[in-house]
């Protein structure tokens, strides 16, 4: 049975699950009444970012990586002014539901966290900072290194939640 998130948990309870879910694959449907779409799969979770602020309206948003991706997170999606929240847990899988506007993104996490996909990660990093010293020389240890601090940073600011979007 799922359990709702209070609104005033919401933020506290995301950051939680980012931390716990980190680089593990992920499913994404999104819901329309009875219809149920997959819009993301062969993907990995990053994070979640929720702004909850007065005046200024509640977004949530949803990061990805990918085996092909250029960038070090993409956003998923962007929910403005949610509406609920659930939890469920059904075995390896953990699956967050949140109602916005007539639609339902579930979010479904599972499995293992994938450390190849952590190194692919820095891997990329690594050489797009090589890319922006110009391509030359081999400095692979140093770029590495700053490949880590940058994908560690990274995964502190989801697991943190002072991302700003």
């Amino acid at each position: 049975m799922a359990d709702r998130i209070k609104k005033s948990e919401i933020k506290n309870f995301l950051i939680e699950f980012s931390r716990r879910n980190q680089f593990k694959p992920m499913v994404v449907e999104k819901g329309v009444g009875r219809k149920k779409e997959r819009i993301f799969e062969d993907v990995y979770f990053l994070g979640f970012h929720c702004r909850m602020e007065i005046g200024s309206g509640d977004k949530i948003y949803l990061f990805r990586a990918t085996k092909d991706y250029q960038y070090i997170g993409e956003i998923v999606f962007e929910i403005e002014n949610p509406k609920g929240i659930l939890f469920d847990k059904d075995g390896e899988i953990d699956s967050v539901t949140i109602t916005a506007r007539g639609s339902r993104f579930i979010v479904k996490v599972f499995g293992r966290q994938n450390e190849e996909m952590r190194r692919e990660t820095i891997a990329k990093v690594a050489y797009f900072i090589w890319q922006r010293k110009g391509g030359i020389g081999s400095q692979e240890l140093e770029n590495w290194a700053e490949a880590e601090r940058i994908v560690q940073d990274w995964e502190r600011i989801f697991t943190e939640g002072f991302i700003r979007v």
